[in-house]
C-alpha cells in the first residue's frame, strides 16, 4: 500500500537547492529533465471530483506577518535530508507557469498539477504516429489522444520531451462544507515504470517529489518569495508502479491558497517560477525521518500558524488578540498626542511670558530663558513619541490630526527665542 506523507506550507522567502548531487540516468532518447506545470482542466482521472473554483476574494487570502516565519520549510528540509543522505539521488528542474486561470471577473485555481521526468529529444511529441496513424502510448495504451489535456500536448512539444520515466497528476479539491480559502491535494495518476537514475531497480525503495512556487524575482533565477510548497514522500512508490485510473487516490493535508496578486491577464494570473525536485532513495524511512525531524525541531510555528487558519476557535482567538493589540496601540497614540498638546500649551505660555519681558532683573529673565529651552526639548521629545506611536498604530491622517507635524510646530515656536 502506498504510504505517503504530505506537508504543504505558504510562504514568502526564497531557498536554494545547492546541496543536491544530480545524477540522472540518460535514457536511450537523451538526458532526463524534471518539469511541473498546471492545467486549466481537471485531472483526467478525477471524474466527478469538485475542483476549486474560487472568486477573487477567496484567493486574496490574507497572510499574517507571523507567516514570514514559515517560508521555505520543505525546501530547507529536503536540502538537509539530501545533504545527510548521499545515496539518495535527486533531479531538479525549473520552469515558469501561472497558478490561476481567468474567466471574466472570476479567478480560478488551475485544475491539475502535472509532474514529469522525461528525456530531452530533438522533436517532442506526446502522441507519436506510425504510418500516419495514431497509436497508443505510455499514457493510454489504446488511444493516447483520449482524455489528454491540450496543455500536455503543448508542453511536450515546447520542452522537447520524449517518453517519461516518471509522471504524476495532482488535483486540488474543495471538500463539501470546507472553507473556501483552503483545498486538499489528491494524487490520481502515477507512471513510474523504471528508475529515473542509475540506481539499480531492486535498490530503489522510495520516490519523493517537491514542487515549490515562487514569485518572479529580479533575475532569471527562482529567487522570489515562496507562495506554495507541495511535498510527497513515499516509501512504497518504487519502479514498476503504474496507475492509469482512479485506484491510487492519495489525499494530502489542507492547503491554504496563496494570494492572487497584481493585474490579471486575459487568460491567466499569478505568474510563478516552479521548481520541481524528484528523489530516488534506497532507504526512504531514513530519508523521510530526516525531513520530518528537521521540520519538527525547527518549524513548529508553521504547524501552529496553519492550524490557526483552519481552526475556527483558534482563528477567532487570534483575531480577538489582534484587535486587542491594535486597540492598545491606538490608545497609546492618543495618550502621546495628549501629552504633546500639554507640552505645546506650556511652551506657548512660556513664549508669551518672555515676549512681555516683565522681569524684575537680569537673572530672573535668564532663568526664564533656560526654562523655555528645557520646554523646547520636552516638547520635541513628546512630539517624537507622538509621531512614533501614531505611525505604529497605523492611524490615518496627519500625526495627531494637527495642521503641522510636531517637529515643525516646535521648531517654529522655539525659533522665535
Amino acid at each position: 500500500m502506498l504510504k505517503t506523507i504530505w506537508i504543504v506550507f505558504l510562504s514568502c522567502l526564497a531557498a536554494g537547492c545547492g546541496y543536491f548531487d544530480v545524477k540522472p540516468r540518460d535514457s536511450e532518447q537523451g538526458t532526463v529533465i524534471a518539469r511541473a506545470f498546471f492545467s486549466n482542466s481537471a485531472c483526467s482521472a478525477s471524474g466527478g471530483v469538485s475542483e476549486s473554483a474560487l472568486g477573487v476574494k477567496a484567493l486574496t487570502f490574507g497572510v499574517d506577518k507571523v507567516s514570514e516565519w514559515v517560508v521555505g520549510y520543505l525546501t530547507d528540509a529536503v536540502a538537509q535530508a539530501a545533504k545527510a543522505d548521499r545515496e539518495t539521488v535527486t533531479i531538479i528542474g525549473q520552469n515558469p507557469d501561472y497558478l490561476f486561470g481567468v474567466q471574466g471577473e472570476t479567478v480560478r485555481m488551475r485544475g491539475c498539477l502535472y509532474v514529469v521526468v522525461a528525456p530531452r529529444v530533438k522533436k517532442g511529441e506526446f502522441c507519436p504516429q506510425t504510418a500516419g496513424k495514431s497509436q497508443g502510448n505510455w499514457y493510454n495504451p489504446v488511444n493516447c489522444k483520449s482524455g489528454v489535456a491540450i496543455e500536455m500536448v503543448d508542453k511536450w512539444k515546447e520542452w522537447s520531451l520524449g517518453t517519461p520515466t516518471f509522471f504524476a497528476q495532482i488535483s486540488f479539491k474543495v471538500p463539501k462544507g470546507g472553507p473556501a480559502s483552503t483545498v486538499i491535494p489528491q494524487v490520481y495518476k502515477i507512471y513510474y515504470p523504471k528508475p529515473v537514475t542509475t540506481m539499480n531497480e531492486d535498490k530503489v525503495k522510495g520516490f519523493s517529489i517537491l514542487v515549490s512556487a515562487s514569485k518572479p524575482g529580479m533575475s532569471t533565477q527562482s529567487t522570489g518569495d515562496k507562495v506554495m510548497e507541495v511535498f510527497i514522500g513515499g516509501d512504497g512508490v518504487t519502479p514498476k508502479t503504474v496507475s492509469t485510473d482512479n485506484s491510487l487516490q492519495t489525499s494530502g493535508l489542507w492547503v491554504n491558497l496563496p494570494a492572487q496578486e497584481g493585474e490579471k491577464g486575459e487568460s491567466y494570473a499569478g505568474p510563478v517560477n516552479l521548481t520541481v525536485t524528484v528523489a530516488e532513495t534506497p532507504h526512504p524511512t531514513v530519508w523521510l525521518q530526516t525531513i520530518a525531524d528537521f521540520v519538527a525541531t525547527q518549524k513548529q510555528p508553521a504547524t501552529d500558524w496553519l492550524r490557526a487558519q483552519v481552526d475556527p476557535v483558534a482563528k477567532a482567538a487570534a483575531a480577538n488578540a489582534e484587535e486587542v493589540a491594535a486597540a492598545t496601540l491606538r490608545k497609546s497614540a492618543h495618550e502621546s498626542c495628549s501629552a504633546f498638546s500639554t507640552q505645546v500649551e506650556k511652551l506657548s505660555e512660556s513664549a508669551e511670558e518672555l515676549s512681555r519681558n516683565a522681569y524684575a532683573n537680569y537673572e530672573e529673565r535668564q532663568r526664564a530663558l533656560s526654562a523655555f529651552a528645557i520646554g523646547c526639548d520636552d516638547a520635541n521629545l513628546a512630539g517624537s513619541a507622538a509621531t512614533q506611536a501614531w505611525e505604529k498604530a497605523g492611524l490615518k491622517g496627519a500625526v495627531c490630526l494637527r495642521d503641522q507635524a510636531p517637529k515643525h510646530q516646535i521648531k517654529a515656536l522655539c525659533a522665535s527665542r
